[in-house]
């Protein structure tokens, strides 16, 4: 599909696409239709210039070593986010900011190498990226029409077209190359992110550790990143919902302060860090104290978590019959043994 638009005008035809079907229809470039079924139409004096100017400056563009080095520096974990399908990706805006770094505010445009294409609830538009006046890239840029999303319009759905296709650009710049590198996204996958189960999706979904939680987030899914796990069934998402409790190795046990601007009175919050990457809030020392000593034991133990909208904080804390090699298997709790049976449905 790329650079269709020169042998087009060679042909003298243009493809156009019918919005409501998605349907390729050729029409003589002379035309003077309404094109009220069509997306996007060029105008006739564009496609006299598609076939003359599109490469023009193509791999004669001077790019100095300090800015090379400049756009192929590594990319920022904090500013790397997942897609809920999985794939990391950078923000449009990151794009956008690094070439006006490297290249200069106006320095740099995308030009359209033609109409919209519209199939069935994707849109589709080529773009050339030209730096200084020449030729440096171009790629397609897509986006899916979400017509259960009451903030989407079909004009949003055009315009991300243009951020897609910049991010495709960018990669002939070397911009975030590691983004495409398999070994890369499998190594950031696995140790920032974590996928979860969530109400009514029939698939678990994938969030960045640190993120918030889904508001209907259920549980994590356990077992290798990447590795689906059957779809837990009606009975265990209620039983996740309401018994609220976690088995879970602690990580490191932070602390906050503040004051309470009404009673003048002074607050400290403990933060309980665990091994999949959550922060679980509490304000009971005792529990704190617990916590340091299971990092410190290297054993595991099982929270009760209260649910207050959408945040989950601490309410209790007790050992299990888990624990690590690297530290001594801890006393047994008969009480908090008997919970995790029945958590595990093994309990007679």
């Amino acid at each position: 599909m790329t650079n269709t638009y020169a042998q087009n005008v060679i042909d003298n035809v243009i493809d156009k696409v019918k919005v409501d079907t998605g349907e390729i229809v050729n029409a003589i470039a002379t035309n003077s239709g309404t094109g009220k079924d069509y997306l996007a139409q060029p105008r006739q004096d564009e496609n006299a210039l598609q076939g003359q100017d599109i490469f023009v400056g193509i791999s004669m563009l001077n790019i100095s070593r300090d800015i090379s080095d400049k756009l192929m520096l590594p990319v920022k974990q904090e500013d790397i986010e997942i897609k809920p399908t999985g794939q990391i990706y950078l923000c449009h805006i990151r794009y956008r900011k690094m070439l006006n770094d490297a290249f200069g505010m106006g320095n740099w445009a995308l030009r359209p190498l033609g109409g919209f294409v519209k199939t069935g609830d994707t849109v589709c538009r080529e773009y050339a990226l030209y730096i200084k006046g020449m030729y440096a890239a171009s790629a397609i840029g897509e986006q899916e029409y979400v017509a259960s999303n009451p903030m989407m319009t079909w004009s949003d759905a055009c315009e991300a077209t243009k951020s897609n296709a910049i991010m495709r650009c960018c990669k002939d710049l070397g911009i975030a190359l590691e983004l495409w590198d398999k070994k890369y996204v499998e190594k950031f996958i696995k140790e920032y992110c974590v996928q979860v189960w969530r109400k009514g999706k029939l698939k678990p979904q994938w969030r960045l550790k640190t993120a918030e939680r889904y508001f209907d987030e259920t549980g994590i899914v356990t077992g290798k990143p990447g590795n689906i796990q059957p779809e837990p069934d009606k009975q265990v998402l209620s039983n996740a919902i309401d018994n609220t409790s976690s088995i879970v190795t602690i990580k490191d046990v932070t602390m906050t302060t503040g004051l309470n601007k009404d009673t003048g009175r002074m607050w400290t919050k403990y933060h309980i860090i665990t091994d999949t990457g959550e922060d679980f809030p509490t304000f009971d020392k005792k529990i704190a104290d617990e916590s340091k000593k299971a990092k410190e034991g290297a054993y595991s133990v099982i929270l009760k978590l209260e649910t207050k909208g959408k945040y989950r904080n601490i309410i209790g804390l007790g050992k299990t019959k888990l624990y690590s090699f690297a530290g001594d298997e801890p006393e047994p709790n008969p009480e908090m043994d008997k919970e995790l049976s029945e958590l595990a449905g093994e309990y007679e």
